[in-house]
């Protein structure tokens, strides 16, 4: 009786490792089931970062095609304006706006005409310099015009250029080389009012010449016409700066 207890004990642990293995083997197929076996998962994560990387290549190639599409469009905009002379256009246009600011052409626009007159009065000095117009009172109106704004001025028909000189003569006045006498006209381009009242604001420039008498008329116009400098620029002393920016002169 003894040894069939003994042999019973026996079968029922091999029963019970048995149904202990098929647990847990019944356990790991569910587990592949539902995650997938270690090298899945590592397969599935690698997998997933070349996709990462593929999709980053796409977007920088993309970039890459835009940049290339705008840089020959530019490219052929270039060669079409080539082929046309539109660039010599815009050279062309950008030298005829530098000439017109250094006064080398006829200009036109809004401004005021100046026109001033020796004085006609009583002389009771004994100096009769004392009531003529000199070429002081001609910079000081010209200066105060610039102050104010003026964008191209003229005296008597002759453009006035930051290198025109403006000096007394025996009984006329040098501008340009050019002799001048009374009466002065001056032409200044620029918005009118403010150019009005800057010359006939109180104790102006038009007020100390009335002072001696000194016959001065400032009028507004829609339109003036100055005429281009005919003139010779000196430039026998000039060249292009060779020195290196920010070196000083020795």
């Amino acid at each position: 009786m003894e040894g069939k207890t003994h042999r019973k004990r026996g079968e029922l642990a091999v029963v019970a490792v048995f149904v202990v293995l098929g647990f847990l083997l019944a356990l790991q197929l569910k587990s592949v089931r539902l995650y997938g076996s270690p090298t899945d998962a590592t397969s599935a994560a690698r997998l997933e970062t070349l996709q990462g990387l593929y999709n980053q290549a796409t977007e920088e190639r993309d970039k890459l095609q835009e940049q290339l599409d705008e840089t020959q469009k530019e490219l052929e905009d270039f060669r079409s304006a080539a082929a046309t002379g539109d660039e010599n256009a815009a050279l062309k246009t950008e030298v005829d706006h530098l000439s017109m600011l250094a006064g080398l052409t006829d200009v036109e626009g809004p401004g005021v005409m100046v026109v001033m007159t020796d004085s006609t009065a009583e002389n009771t000095t004994g100096d009769e310099a004392d009531y003529l117009i000199h070429d002081s009172d001609l910079l000081t109106m010209l200066n105060e015009l610039r102050d104010a704004g003026a964008e191209a001025l003229s005296l008597n028909g002759q453009r006035v250029l930051t290198t025109s000189e403006v000096r007394c003569a025996g009984s006329v006045v040098l501008i340009n080389g050019q002799r001048v006498s009374a009466p002065f006209v001056i032409y200044a381009i620029g918005d009118p009012a403010t150019l009005y009242n800057a010359l006939t604001m109180r104790n102006g420039v038009v007020d100390v010449l009335r002072q001696w008498k000194i016959n001065v008329s400032v009028t507004m116009s829609d339109k003036l016409l100055i005429e281009k400098y005919t003139g010779v620029i000196p430039s026998e002393h000039l060249s292009p700066a060779t020195q290196a920016e920010g070196e000083g002169a020795g």
